[in-house]
């Protein structure tokens, strides 16, 4: 039976440390503030803002939630983010996803200050890590590297596979890892043999968004299993959230697996809070 690696109970640990970080912080003088931007009306998108928003307030981080409509002009748009830019009370923005269809991420994130940028998603900051130079890096593939040294003492010289090339997820982690010195395979929808690429891993994790599509053909014994897909699902009229690995299955093989949900997903917005933290330290 595999160790579950349980992300709520790792991130309400780091929570304290945070919060530490942040009395620190205000003792200096300076008050930690992270502004969220939701344009659009997604479900999804104003849940994890309220979950940041909350999270804040607790943790004693300023936030302020900037709630724009489904028509917002790429113009308004732009012009928020310049102000906030230019508000030196505001260390961390945030640019909620996704965006109302009629409008660019790649282009709209880019006008972040990447000193301001807290998911390490500007061009400028993915090519930091891209060149190994200290930058603010995206948050779920911290928490994933948090959640590895849980169960690893050392990562260095292992097989880690990823399946997943997102600018949010895949290709940052896979850099990350590499920078670990792991041996990295980066697997997509191109890829070829994948179950038998994936049971060569010693660290396997998965961020394709396909429901249940990790079995145990694809893991190998005593692999690290972390499984990053949020996927909402319904069986026998009941709606319910898994992730792309069969964790019932895999559980049995691997030696440590993380759940959906409670694995990734508050390592996620526990490294939101501390990327805002470490952007707001520089200014102390």
């Amino acid at each position: 039976m595999a160790h579950i690696i349980n992300g709520k109970e790792i991130a309400e640990k780091f929570y304290e440390q945070i919060k530490v970080r942040v009395g620190e912080v205000r003792r200096q003088g300076v008050e930690p503030c992270i502004a969220l931007i939701n344009a659009g009306d997604d479900p999804a998108s104003a849940l994890y803002i309220a979950k940041k928003e909350k999270l804040a307030a607790y943790l004693g981080i300023t936030s302020i939630v900037y709630k724009l409509d489904n028509d917002v002009s790429e113009n308004y748009l732009s012009e928020l983010i310049n102000s906030l830019n230019n508000n030196n009370k505001v260390h961390a923005i945030l640019l909620q996803s996704p965006l109302p269809k009629h409008l660019q991420f790649r282009k709209i994130v880019d006008i972040i200050d990447p000193n301001k940028d807290v998911d390490g998603l500007t061009t400028t900051n993915q090519g930091k890590l891209l060149t190994g130079e200290p930058a603010i890096f995206p948050c779920t593939p911290l928490g994933i590297l948090h959640m590895l040294d849980t169960v690893h003492q050392n990562i260095a010289g292992l097989h880690a596979v990823v399946i997943g090339r997102s600018t949010i997820v895949g290709r940052p982690l896979a850099q990350l890892l590499l920078n670990a010195n792991c041996s990295v395979t980066s697997l997509h929808s191109y890829s070829r043999d994948l179950p038998a690429i994936c049971k060569t891993a010693d660290i396997l994790i998965s961020a394709i968004g396909k429901p249940l599509f990790v079995g145990r053909e694809f893991v190998k014994s005593g692999a690290t299993v972390i499984d990053v897909g949020i996927n909402r699902i319904e069986k026998d009229g009941i709606k319910k959230t898994v992730g792309d690995v069969k964790f019932d299955d895999v559980k049995e093989l691997a030696a440590a697996i993380s759940p959906v949900p409670n694995g990734v997903g508050p390592m996620t917005v526990a490294y939101l809070m501390s990327n805002t933290l470490s952007l707001a330290f520089r200014c102390c």
